[in-house]
């Protein structure tokens, strides 16, 4: 069945030192395709190639954008087709889906880590960084790929009707092992990409700083 793209923005980002260019870019034209992922890559695509322009359109005199970081920030991948209205909601499968509402607490810090989660519809964000978005197609819960750990941050809901899948990796390599790699690749680059935003921080605290001991 094929899918299509409904009021996506999306977070592109220039990865050159100290460039500032961090913008968002909305994908107005309509965007369909047979599976999920490639409705994901073609709207990624065009994010990023308007996200240059536009970059390239205000710093061109410095450096041109070759490979920004670009991220899926709110909007949903729908089926299209008569049942495509909403995601069903509950236990299929091993897989169970939750909806939720504005400022739901989707995980919460201190639980046991037993799953990993991916956003089917809307977008959430960590309590410890709500700047940072989780949009349709993202995954997160990093936790739980330690064995006996517990959740490190509480994750919300952005808007209402926040979809989330929550999956047992152990249960979903055992049936779908090719979506397990994926999901935990995004888990991981989701991490990194925390990793780098903590870094720019501390990088700013510290310009801060050094212009105030000036």
């Amino acid at each position: 069945m094929p899918y299509k793209l409904v009021k996506a923005v999306f977070n592109v980002r220039c990865r050159q030192p100290h460039c500032p260019f961090n913008d968002q870019i909305r994908i107005e034209q309509d965007v369909a395709a047979l599976t999920e992922e490639d409705v994901r890559n073609e709207a990624l695509k065009m994010a990023r190639d308007q996200g240059i322009i536009k970059h390239d359109s205000i710093y061109w005199r410095r450096h041109s954008m070759e490979n920004p970081e670009v991220r899926m920030v709110s909007g949903q991948i729908r089926r299209i087709g008569p049942d495509s209205a909403r995601v069903e909601v509950g236990n299929k499968g091993g897989v169970v889906v939750h909806r939720f509402r504005k400022a739901e607490v989707i995980l919460q810090k201190g639980e046991s880590a037993g799953t990993v989660c991916e956003v089917l519809e809307g977008s959430a964000y960590p309590r410890t960084n709500r700047t940072h978005r989780y949009g349709a197609g993202d995954c997160f819960g990093v936790a739980a790929l330690v064995p006996n750990h517990t959740r490190m941050s509480d994750v919300l809901a952005a808007e209402d009707d926040t979809v989330v899948a929550f999956y047992d990796l152990v249960d979903l390599r055992q049936r779908e092992p090719g979506k397990a790699t994926r999901i935990v690749a995004r888990i991981m680059e989701d991490t990194l990409q925390v990793v780098d935003e903590l870094g720019r921080a501390v990088d700013r605290m510290k310009k801060g700083k050094h212009r105030l001991a000036s």
